[in-house]
């Protein structure tokens, strides 16, 4: 059934011819078009994420990484990067001892093609299934929250991985530190709350972005998520053109229906009024913590165009736009 829906979706729209479709399935020995998301906790991936599972035919796989826990940091630390890129790599390609542990450490609703395909049957915890499965569809997508952007080279020198494509998503620190503050889980983990060492994994990002685009010149894009939330439509074309991938009426609905509505504003929600969720941060946070947070992030914010408030005036003031320019990384 699977293969059908997606067959007469993309024959009838966006792939012209059957050889072309089978190019880009793994089960027809074909190389999907992949999107790997890096970015950390809390900075807008679930909403990222959403606008490319609207694609149909897409493939979701949300934070395998979570695996690798137990260490002292929130992040994966360079002892454990090497296998962390691996574990990436053969999930990428549907590996079924990878999907075994992926299937059992992540929420069942964190992938919606499964859930929406199995509805109440636990056949899709069945790994053996899940990699057949996995490798019908043309498009794939990985989001991973858990390691740095310079570790992601191997998987872009891998001949079998030509047609992957890497996105960094950032945020403003100051509103990634404030949707941090009431989480549980962050408080153990120092990278997680420290502004000190959240600024560093934000300037070491945009090093190694730098870096890996003069390697592998059009395999990576910077989207920082107050674009994307200020001006959904755009930003998504921008992106969905350097992806490859259609930008059809699906995506079109779900940003009309996502970018204009308040009726879930749970935590993980992605249902917002999108030009109001960036800068909530200027109302929730005294201006002491601010300052601290921007003393530490100094080099971070420069980098990526955003800008200080000067005071508590400055801060709760309408003019104040912490949304600078910055050096347009594709």
């Amino acid at each position: 059934m699977q293969r059908l829906e997606i067959a007469s979706e993309y024959l009838n729209s966006n792939l012209k011819t059957r050889s072309e479709l089978e190019d880009l399935i793994l089960e027809a020995g074909g190389e999907p078009i992949r999107s790997l998301i890096i970015t950390g906790h809390r900075s807008g991936s679930t909403f990222l994420s959403a606008i490319l599972n609207a694609v149909p035919g897409n493939f979701h796989l949300n934070e395998p990484l979570i695996k690798f826990k137990g260490t002292e940091t929130k992040q994966i630390p360079p002892t454990l990067a090497n296998d962390a890129v691996t574990f990436l790599k053969r999930i990428l390609k549907c590996g079924v001892d990878e999907l075994n542990h992926f299937l059992h450490a992540v929420p069942f609703k964190c992938y919606p093609i499964l859930t929406d395909q199995c509805n109440s049957s636990r056949l899709c915890e069945d790994a053996q299934y899940t990699s057949r499965f996995c490798k019908l569809f043309p498009f794939q997508n990985l989001k991973e929250t858990r390691l740095r952007l310079k570790y992601i080279e191997k998987i872009l020198q891998d001949k079998d991985f030509s047609k992957l494509k890497a996105v960094l998503l950032v945020r403003d620190p100051r509103a990634v530190l404030r949707s941090r503050r009431p989480l549980p889980w962050c408080g153990p983990f120092r990278d997680c709350w420290d502004p000190a060492l959240v600024c560093r994994a934000m300037v070491s990002d945009h090093r190694a972005l730098v870096s890996l685009q003069d390697k592998f010149p059009n395999r990576l894009i910077a989207i920082r998520f107050e674009d994307l939330a200020l001006n959904p439509t755009g930003e998504t074309k921008r992106l969905f053109h350097f992806l490859d991938r259609p930008l059809g009426p699906t995506i079109q609905e779900f940003l009309r229906a996502h970018t204009n509505s308040s009726r879930d504003l749970s935590t993980y929600s992605t249902f917002r009024v999108s030009g109001e969720v960036p800068f909530k941060w200027k109302e929730d946070l005294d201006y002491e913590y601010v300052s601290q947070i921007q003393d530490s992030c100094v080099e971070a914010l420069e980098l990526w165009g955003y800008r200080r408030a000067r005071s508590l005036e400055h801060l709760r003031s309408s003019d104040f736009m912490p949304l600078g320019a910055y050096k347009y990384l594709y």
